[in-house]
């Protein structure tokens, strides 16, 4: 499932507030249908800011 054109654009400006290793995750989360919040918060879970 690719990520809508807003999707990549929101993602774009959360990454300036997290690692690499938060956006990778939040990325593959939301590539399998997660919605934003979801793969945010486990992302923060798992990979910490």
């Amino acid at each position: 499932m690719a990520l809508t054109d807003k999707q990549k654009a929101t993602l774009k400006k959360h990454s300036v507030h997290h690692s690499k290793k938060h956006m990778a995750l939040m990325n593959s989360l939301m590539n399998k249908g997660k919605s934003f919040k979801f793969a945010h918060r486990q992302a923060l879970k798992i990979a910490g800011k």
